[in-house]
């Protein structure tokens, strides 16, 4: 008699017991590992379009801004946001705002400010009202850096572009949501 070829029963449920326990261990390292593409894809347009936006200036001869919302692209204006739900742009972190980006004729981006209080304000010292500039103000205005974190929270990642004085992207940095 010759011996029947194939897997015994026993044999296939085993396989199949020992594939569920693997792909079981694997799940989470590879919902972590799209997360993490998300992030990546997402500061890697974001320096395109601020690249773009640079370029488009120079190109043009004329102010080209970079808007951080929805919207239709013109020639002179250029807009992102992430496209990712999983993304998104972290104004809580330090020395990061995402007000518009708008570069000069020659590609160099204007500086951005804003206005915070004044932490040495005290309201009962007397100041001139006419004095240039005024002695102890309410509020300041500060420089912004050139600063752009996105974060994903569900790995607790983040990732941050800092734009040179001239406008091209100077350094990309990872590191943990604020």
């Amino acid at each position: 008699m010759r011996k029947s070829q194939g897997f015994t029963l026993i044999e296939l449920m085993v396989t199949i017991a020992v594939l569920a326990i693997v792909a079981m261990i694997a799940a989470p390292s590879f919902g972590d590992l799209i997360a993490k593409r998300h992030l990546d894809t997402s500061i890697r347009e974001l320096s395109l379009v601020l690249s773009d936006g640079r370029a488009q200036a120079t190109t043009l001869r004329k102010n080209v801004t970079v808007k951080f919302e929805s919207g239709t692209n013109t020639a002179e204006v250029r807009y992102w946001i992430p496209k990712y739900d999983d993304v998104d742009m972290n104004s809580n972190a330090r020395d990061v705002d995402f007000s518009d980006v708008t570069y000069s004729p020659v590609g160099i981006p204007q500086q951005r400010t804003k206005t915070i209080n004044n932490p040495d304000h005290n309201p009962e010292e007397e100041s001139k009202p006419d004095a240039v500039p005024p002695i102890n103000p309410e509020t300041l205005q500060v420089l912004l850096p050139l600063k752009f974190e996105l974060c994903n929270s569900k790995i607790n990642q983040s990732r941050t572009i800092t734009l040179s004085m001239n406008g091209t992207v100077e350094k990309i940095e990872s590191g943990v949501c604020s």
